[in-house]
């Protein structure tokens, strides 16, 4: 190889580094805040869109005009939605960035009982945790990463009319603190974010009609907020911002006052 090949060589290999994008994934891409984070990730990375209707991820994927993927998983299927999104993984040629935004919301409307509750427990609890351990050990093993979870909050202290959900998504707060600590003790350049979201629309129900239901967002509001939480690489981000308010009353009304309003 002479001097202009090797030139030509080293040119060609610093701009493919340069113009090659990192690789995002979202699983929970198929509606709601999750669909509206993709197709703003979409800008800066190549994205996985992870869901369990293949429909709308197909339609997703229909609308950004960049490289995308698309996998198929249900997350109350725990092995095959490990080797699923380990496959997305090696298709993808690596990862940067993981989004789990994941609820049992949409298949629990009108429902309610034990299966109801064991349905939110295998999807935002079980499921949120089995999707991001996998993204986390990749995350190791490459010694960089940002691990983005959606919890709520509902999960910020014990709510009377949804004690499981609310126990779900204290979970991944809680989760999400202890991976950070580890995270950081160990020295290790990965990045942990807890998106802590009010009420924003969803497509199952008018979120405007729940009884109580008040500063509701829009998807594209809480999404573009989302995106720019995950672009700063904060630690939390309050889902509007002005719902910090209510965590800093969640954290000081005692308990009787709490209840005597019927919670807040």
């Amino acid at each position: 190889m002479n001097c202009c090949q090797v030139v030509v060589f080293v040119f060609c290999l610093l701009f493919t580094n340069i113009c090659a994008k990192n690789k995002a994934i979202v699983v929970g891409a198929t509606s709601g805040m999750g669909r509206q984070v993709a197709k703003l990730l979409a800008q800066d990375y190549e994205v996985g869109l992870v869901g369990r209707r293949l429909n709308l991820l197909e339609s997703l994927q229909a609308e950004i005009p960049t490289k995308s993927y698309i996998k198929q998983i249900d997350v109350t299927e725990q092995d095959a939605a490990i080797q699923k999104l380990s496959e997305l993984i090696e298709e993808m040629g690596g990862l940067d960035l993981i989004v789990i935004s994941i609820s049992a919301a949409n298949d629990i409307k009108g429902q309610e009982g034990f299966e109801v509750d064991k349905k939110i427990l295998a999807v935002d609890l079980t499921g949120f945790w089995i999707m991001a351990e996998t993204a986390l050990a990749f995350f190791e093993k490459q010694k960089s990463g940002h691990l983005v979870g959606i919890s709520s909050t509902s999960g910020l202290r014990g709510c009377a009319a949804c004690p499981f959900y609310s126990g779900a998504k204290a979970f991944i707060s809680r989760y999400l603190e202890g991976v950070r600590n580890k995270i950081i003790q160990s020295k290790l350049p990965i990045y942990v974010t807890d998106i802590i979201p009010g009420w924003v629309e969803i497509e199952a129900e008018d979120v405007h009609k729940i009884p109580g239901a008040y500063w509701v967002a829009t998807t594209q509001k809480a999404a573009q907020q989302i995106y720019d939480a995950i672009k700063a690489k904060k630690k939390k981000a309050y889902i509007t911002k002005r719902w910090q308010l209510i965590a800093w009353l969640y954290d000081i009304t005692p308990d009787f006052i709490y209840n005597a309003v019927g919670g807040f």
